[in-house]
């Protein structure tokens, strides 16, 4: 026990009073040397004081007590549960508000109270203390304010800036993306009349003969010659290279007589916008968005777009296929990971070029991560089980299989067919 309360901290962390508080006896700087004596008596607390006389006191209701002090009636009072509490005394009523150094009353200044360092002072200086504190505090938290305001406009002004700076980069996106809208409304205004070149065909084409179509339309329309021509070219293609007849969806013997409905319907057309490669491309590509699965439809596009740099470089009027095979199908095109939005416009018989599109402009095609190839004759039981249709039982029949030399081989297996070894292709594998 700290003499005189020395060392000791209050609430607040401050040194207490310093001063001494026996069961009898009390000693401080202002209220001196007193002996005091209390004892309770039929309910009521008597106390004797040598400074302050008898006093007689009984508590009324919760913080309020009444009392009779050397003959003098007393109310006293303390209400309030924050810093800044109703009191009722003697004097009558006031207003105080605590802080870390004290009591300053509102109503009546010089009762006001300041403890540093364990001296408490009252009084008029008090008071002054109190306000020269106050002001200080009030000027602190004003700067503490301004400062966490101006830190708040600093960060509206840079979020605003950054958002400017985007919407000004994605202007160039949102034109080709308005672009495309009023394409897509110009290629649909003809549906109608291409729909009619292809009734009753098209409703009764099934999902390879669809997707054969728009191939035949990719190589053939989109490098400037007739469907037959294409047909002609895959077929000799094909037999040069057994291995690229995965990326056809129906047998080659019907390749010539979907080439003919091709060109028959775009004959009929001729001189009508329903005429445009991109228009037709859009009309199948609708329908086969309508029975393919995503899977499908992606493993669809890819192969499409296999066989284009299979036969040669790619051209314009290609590329514009490409995507508008990819928009009415629901997907999304991309170049190096970032996204690119389709551009083409509706002009019949459009003037084809062979350029390069490497040199001249840039190539949307499926992005393939070549470092994330599945090799089938050296991958794990797991690695060969991320693959699309491939289970543990297919796995290990896979595994089986080994040495896989052709992907045809996989077809051996149960349940793979030519739309599933499409889509394992397309997934990304090596041999």
């Amino acid at each position: 026990m700290g003499f005189l309360n020395i060392g000791k901290k209050d609430t607040l962390g401050k040194q207490k009073r310093i001063e001494h508080r026996g069961r009898h006896l009390r000693v401080s700087r202002t209220g001196g040397i007193a002996l005091r004596k209390q004892v309770k008596v039929a309910g009521l607390t008597v106390t004797a004081n040598t400074k302050h006389g008898l006093r007689v006191s009984s508590r009324v209701v919760k913080n309020t007590r009444i009392a009779l002090q050397n003959g003098r009636f007393v109310l006293q009072g303390r209400y309030g549960s924050g810093p800044t509490r109703l009191n009722l005394s003697k004097s009558g009523v006031t207003v105080s508000t605590r802080n870390s150094l004290g009591t300053f009353n509102w109503v009546k200044p010089n009762r006001s109270s300041v403890k540093i360092a364990g001296v408490q002072l009252r009084g008029k200086k008090a008071a002054n203390i109190q306000l020269i504190y106050m002001l200080l505090f009030s000027l602190t938290q004003s700067v503490q304010m301004a400062w966490h305001a101006l830190k708040y406009v600093l960060q509206l002004i840079i979020t605003l800036v950054i958002w400017l700076f985007d919407r000004v980069l994605s202007i160039p996106y949102g034109l080709d993306v308005l672009k495309q809208r009023i394409s897509h409304a110009r290629l649909k205004r003809s549906f109608k009349t291409a729909r009619l070149l292809f009734q009753p065909e098209i409703s009764e084409w099934t999902q390879p003969e669809l997707l054969t179509a728009m191939q035949l339309i990719l190589l053939g329309w989109g490098a400037g010659i007739t469907a037959d021509e294409a047909a002609l070219r895959l077929t000799q293609h094909i037999h040069l290279h057994p291995g690229d007849r995965l990326l056809l969806s129906t047998a080659v013997a019907e390749l010539a007589d979907i080439a003919q409905q091709l060109e028959q319907a775009r004959d009929q057309a001729e001189g009508q916008t329903a005429a445009d490669p991109r228009v037709i491309m859009a009309l199948l590509a609708q329908q086969y968005a309508g029975i393919a699965t995503e899977d499908e439809a992606v493993a669809g596009l890819f192969a499409a777009d296999e066989l284009v740099l299979a036969l040669g470089e790619r051209t314009v009027m290609q590329d514009a296929l490409v995507q508008v095979f990819a928009d009415f199908a629901g997907l999304r095109l991309q170049i190096a990971d970032q996204e690119i939005a389709p551009r083409f416009e509706v002009n019949p018989r459009q003037h084809f070029t062979t350029e390069s599109s490497a040199q001249n402009r840039s190539t949307p095609a499926l992005v393939r991560n070549t470092s994330a190839l599945i090799n089938l004759n050296t991958a794990t039981l797991q690695q060969l089980q991320s693959l699309p249709h491939i289970g543990s039982e297919r796995a290990h029949a896979l595994i089986a299989l080994r040495p896989i030399t052709q992907l045809s081989q996989l077809q051996s297996i149960s349940g793979i067919g030519p739309a599933r070894l499409t889509a394992i292709k397309a997934a990304g594998v090596a041999l």
